[in-house]
């Protein structure tokens, strides 16, 4: 299917197949890939219908409030960003990412194929962010971080609740391949997680924490001088 919204802007590249609704923006020199769906309707508004009738994507149109996508961004098939979200300047995304409602992406970051922004999510500038990441509603992660694969946050302490409670991963924080996030915590501005940790607890500035559950391990300073270390080392 192909459908672009008489309402849309769109100043970039389609590559076809692409489903664009409501008043969305497409930016000067973006790439939309093929089978992205931009402004996909929330599922507040989706419930309005009972489909009893055969399925008219002008439904879908009439009630998107559109996404705006920013210039130079590159937006790889399968992705599906909902009504409301914003991204900007210079964004990628792998393939078969989900940006929910009213999430945010800073300029220039990287978000890396199947990675999952469920719920209201706030990135900031120059994160990058790895494939098959899970970053439920309420996420937080500032400018300069990234975040390894398969890293998952989560945002219940006692689920399922009725009280959520999101991670803030600070800047410059730096996330390990098979973490796991738990629910409030918050990652200090240039600290560590080590691959595989269980982070239960707030992570200080400027350290470096492992384990399950995490402890402290190293300064981020000996950190940076090991890594040197191992780039010298070739």
């Amino acid at each position: 299917m192909n459908f672009v919204s008489s309402k849309a802007k769109i100043k970039g590249y389609l590559e076809g197949n692409n489903v664009i609704l409501g008043p969305a923006v497409i930016g000067e020199g973006s790439l939309i890939g093929r089978n992205v769906i931009v402004g996909y309707p929330a599922r507040k508004s989706i419930k309005a219908f009972h489909f009893k009738e055969p399925f008219d994507i002008g439904k879908y149109d009439s009630i998107s409030r559109g996404a705006k996508v920013g210039r130079d961004c590159v937006i790889r098939s399968g992705t599906v960003i909902y009504e409301t979200a914003t991204i900007g300047d210079g964004v990628e995304t792998g393939h078969n990412v989900l940006i929910r409602e009213g999430s945010t992406i800073g300029e220039r970051s990287r978000i890396g194929s199947s990675t999952q922004l469920d719920g209201t999510v706030i990135i900031g500038r120059n994160v990058n962010i790895q494939s098959n990441v899970y970053l439920p509603h309420l996420t937080v992660v500032e400018d300069e971080a990234f975040i390894a694969p398969y890293v998952c946050f989560t945002n219940d302490p006692y689920p399922p609740s009725k009280r959520l409670a999101g991670v803030t991963v600070e800047k410059n924080a730096i996330i390990g391949a098979n973490a796991c996030i738990v629910a409030g915590a918050r990652i200090g501005e240039n600290s560590m997680v080590g691959a595989g940790s269980l982070v239960t607890k707030d992570v200080p500035a400027n350290t470096v924490v492992m384990g399950v559950p995490a402890r402290y391990h190293a300064t981020r300073r000996e950190y940076e001088g090991k890594k040197r270390t191992w780039e010298e080392a070739k």
